[in-house]
């Protein structure tokens, strides 16, 4: 059951421009975002935070869609290295994983149009 539910969640993170890394257990899977990180205008977020936090707090704000800050689980010396990395949780209802495709889908979208 779990093993579906990340492949789809990964191929939703391919599909809008993320590179995940599939993991062999668990409920959680990281992707780096970096290839779309540069097309999202953050300066609204706070820049005293790590671009990660900025990310994730962009994509729940404009997008609906909560993603993890990976560096709230590093030392402060070693935030740098999650920077352009987010978490997703995908043990969901299927309900939950189409509407963060969907979600992934347009913002592919409206970021290729930039």
């Amino acid at each position: 059951m779990l093993e579906k539910k990340r492949d789809k969640m990964a191929a939703s993170l391919i599909k809008a421009g993320m590179d995940p890394i599939i993991p062999d257990g668990g409920y959680f899977m990281v992707a780096d975002f970096h290839k779309l990180g540069h097309r999202v205008d953050l300066t609204s977020e706070d820049q005293s935070e790590t671009r990660d936090y900025q990310f994730a707090k962009w994509l729940t704000k404009n997008k609906k869609l909560a993603g993890i800050p990976p560096s709230a689980f590093y030392s402060d010396e070693d935030k740098h290295l999650a920077q352009n990395q987010i978490r997703f949780c995908f043990f969901k209802k299927n309900e939950t994983l189409d509407r963060a495709e969907q979600i992934l889908d347009d913002l592919h979208k409206s970021l290729s149009k930039l």
